[in-house]
């Protein structure tokens, strides 16, 4: 916990007038009272307390494949039915966009939410940091555009591709990363915290070398995984989801695992989903 900011005695005589207090940092945490939205499944919501929090950055973390992009697609059609009545702002890194998958998952009787999914592609950090002060006009501008929602959705798929090929291990570099890590991170919060925004990056994972330890270690495909970029990056989102996977389910098909690695406002806990042709929902114990 930071420690929060040292303020004037009312009665000091230094200065005519009191001193504005600092923000209390656990106020900025998100809280059960805060807004949700709703993954789209009564399961996984239970799982997450009702929903992913407003005015917050949630990570989801998962190997490829482990049903990241697939979460972030739904979610993009359930905001604009939600309570929040939103659209959603999708930048992807990774190429090409799954368009059909994403009208694949619209309902035939809506084909209208798909007018409030606004696509845009970042190939680079400079390219995302351009997009994101272009965020902010469109949130502060809702009216633009009025046959549209209000943006209240941000996906981010995915972070770590950002980071692929511009940056080696370098001593310079790997502070050049942080930099850009924290630069980032600063301006999603900014918009999550203003505009009362849910944010959501996903990340992709590494093997983990023994003797490694710090960061999220998880188990997925015989493999132990930690989340790409390290702890540097850890601390720079509220909520971290990890998605994993194993070859132990029925009929030989993967078994698949949603936790919460951490989170302000949730313990640590996990549950089991599946990934369908309408999209994912979480698993019962009965129904495994």
């Amino acid at each position: 916990m930071r420690p929060a900011a040292a303020t004037h005695p009312s009665n000091s005589s230094s200065h005519s007038q009191q001193e504005p207090r600092a923000a209390n940092p656990l106020l900025l945490l998100p809280s059960s009272r805060a807004a949700k939205l709703s993954l789209g499944c009564p399961i996984l919501d239970r799982l997450l307390s009702g929903g992913l929090p407003a005015a917050s950055v949630t990570e989801i973390a998962g190997e490829s494949a482990s049903g990241k992009t697939q979460l972030c697609l739904q979610l993009a059609l359930v905001a604009p039915l939600s309570p929040m009545s939103s659209s959603c702002l999708f930048l992807h890194s990774d190429l090409p966009f799954p368009l059909r998958r994403l009208r694949g998952l619209a309902p035939k009787s809506r084909p209208d939410l798909l007018d409030h999914v606004l696509v845009a592609a970042a190939h680079s950090t400079s390219d995302l940091l351009s997009l994101l002060s272009r965020a902010q006009h469109l949130l502060t501008h809702p009216n633009d555009s009025p046959r549209r929602l209000p943006i209240r959705l941000i996906l981010l798929d995915s972070i770590a591709s950002l980071f692929r090929a511009d940056f080696d291990a370098s001593p310079a570099d790997l502070r050049r990363r942080s930099a850009l890590f924290f630069r980032i991170s600063a301006k999603l919060k900014e918009l999550a915290h203003r505009h009362q925004c849910v944010v959501v990056v996903t990340n992709q994972v590494v093997d983990v070398v023994e003797g490694e330890t710090g960061n999220t270690v998880e188990w997925s495909s015989g493999r132990r995984v930690s989340p790409a970029l390290g702890l540097a990056w850890a601390n720079c989102v509220n909520t971290r989801l990890f998605l994993t996977r194993d070859a132990d389910g029925p009929n030989g098909c993967s078994r698949r695992r949603m936790k919460v690695a951490f989170a302000p406002h949730l313990p640590e806990r996990a549950c089991e989903f599946a990934i369908r042709r309408d999209g994912v929902f979480g698993v019962e114990p009965s129904e495994r």
